[in-house]
């Protein structure tokens, strides 16, 4: 395979317990073309480079982590961690287990890599990175590239392309803009601006759910709604909204009280509901909720729907456990 000297001057890096996969690893990318590649063995030591670090692209191996990787992924992802939330991360891992699969795709990371891999294959998934990387979409528990087949994507749910400083390094400024601090700043801020929202029509979905159709309801279980509510309020705090914050806590007051055995009145649902509006209405200096008439409406019959199909299925598990 020809080195890309495009490449020299990307920032990698590479995380692997193992060290014969570390050198393997190291030698693909080198072959491909990559120089400023930092090799970490550590968990620990991994875990302080994403937090601290800054680079356009991250490999790390998820054999031996104790599922760690997938967990710093996601804070990195949503912005807990890190200097730029979207850096290009490729996962490698030995285990083709569905569960050990999605828990990484529910992280968010470009792309999962199994082994045995050779630099053929390394090469064409950081090639897709540069070249036709996915928009990610934003909700109130994920970030990360969109994953939905035609089905299932949402009108109301808008993809954003998030800055890539791999295609720019690689292109040099040519055909994509100069990444720098103040593009991955802004894109941060309109992420978790999405993610307030998403947060607040999460919580109004499931009450108006609970209020409208309470057969149905019983499937949200309380301590997701008071959970809801004291991410929202995490996320508030920081963003400059005092008001935001204040309502947020009145709103965790009241989940609090609904977690009471018949703590869940029709009163408290709807003062839950009207708290999480007036929240995201403070945040958002007015701002509506809903991108679209009608959103909520539609949002809370996707959300019946597949209660429903849950129910279903836990009927079916119960009945084929009973026979």
């Amino acid at each position: 395979m020809v080195q890309n000297k495009k490449f020299q001057d990307a920032r990698v890096l590479l995380f692997d317990t193992e060290p014969t996969n570390l050198r393997v690893t190291r030698a693909a990318l080198f072959e491909i073309g990559f120089r400023e590649i930092e090799s970490i063995q550590e968990f620990k030591n991994f875990s302080k480079h994403v937090s601290h670090g800054e680079y356009d692209l991250i490999i790390a191996e998820v054999h031996n982590a104790g599922g760690g990787v997938a967990d710093l992924m996601k804070k990195l992802r949503t912005g807990d961690i890190g200097v730029n939330p979207f850096v290009v991360a490729i996962t490698t891992s030995w285990d083709r287990h569905v569960e050990s699969v999605r828990q990484l795709v529910d992280a968010g990371v470009d792309d999962l890599l199994l082994r045995p891999f050779s630099t053929r294959d390394l090469a064409s998934r950081v090639h897709a990175a540069v070249t036709a990387r996915k928009g990610f979409v934003v909700t109130g528990d994920y970030v990360g590239p969109d994953r939905r087949g035609s089905a299932d994507k949402d009108s109301n749910t808008e993809l954003f392309h998030p800055p890539n400083t791999l295609k720019s390094s690689v292109d040099g400024g040519q055909s994509a803009p100069m990444v720098n601090n103040e593009a991955i700043e802004e894109a941060r801020q309109k992420m978790s601006r999405e993610r307030i929202r998403t947060l607040a029509m999460r919580i109004i979905v499931a009450v108006e759910l609970k209020l409208d159709d309470p057969e149905t309801g019983t499937n949200i279980n309380p301590e997701e709604i008071d959970g809801l509510a004291r991410e929202l309020r995490r996320r508030l705090r920081g963003r400059g909204a005092p008001d935001a914050v204040e309502l947020a806590s009145a709103l965790v007051e009241i989940t609090t009280e609904a977690l009471e055995p018949d703590g869940e009145t029709e009163q408290r649902l709807r003062l839950v509901k009207e708290l999480a509006l007036g929240a995201f209405t403070a945040f958002a200096d007015g701002e509506s909720l809903e991108r679209t008439t009608g959103e909520v409406d539609r949002t809370v019959n996707v959300l019946r729907d597949k209660l429903h199909e849950q129910s279903l299925r836990d009927w079916r598990r119960e009945l084929t456990c009973a026979t």
